[in-house]
């Protein structure tokens, strides 16, 4: 347990991996898709491939954060926890309440759509899954700074 809070990339590859493991599962459904509707436009995108796309950017987070440990450059703790917590926790809310918003917003009124509820949803999400990205770069700037001001 000791070696995962000192190594913080271990989190995101072991996420990697069970977004690959769930991207391969999902490949067999043929409704597990998110649908964004944008005016008159309708964006489908299957899970699995919104999971391999998740998953290359989370092994290239995993990635800096090891080179980051090789390079000897200390990270803010706060930051680098805040991070990775946001970032890898997105993913469970998502595929729980996704899910959730459909099954309540089903009605017997056959005109009465819930999309919007559901795309603001998606919405938050993805605007604080940014803001998380937005910390990891200026924790990244801020280590750096200090690790070339205290080399001179």
């Amino acid at each position: 347990m000791k070696l995962l809070k000192q190594n913080v990339y271990y989190f995101f590859w072991i996420t990697v991996t069970v977004l690959i493991a769930l991207s391969i599962h999902w490949l067999n459904f043929e409704d597990a898709v998110l649908d964004i509707n944008v005016h008159d436009t309708y964006f489908v995108i299957h899970n699995s491939h919104i999971l391999q796309l998740i998953a290359i950017i989370y092994s290239l987070l995993g990635f800096i954060y090891w080179l980051f440990k090789k390079v000897n450059v200390k990270l803010i703790n706060a930051l680098t926890r805040l991070h990775t917590a946001i970032t890898i926790l997105v993913i469970p809310i998502y595929f729980i309440g996704h899910p959730l918003f459909i099954s309540f917003s089903e009605s017997n009124f056959p005109l009465f759509d819930d999309t919007p509820k559901i795309q603001v949803f998606i919405t938050i999400l993805v605007l604080i899954t940014l803001i998380a990205q937005l910390l990891f770069i200026l924790n990244v700037l801020i280590s750096l700074l200090k690790h070339f001001l205290d080399r001179n």
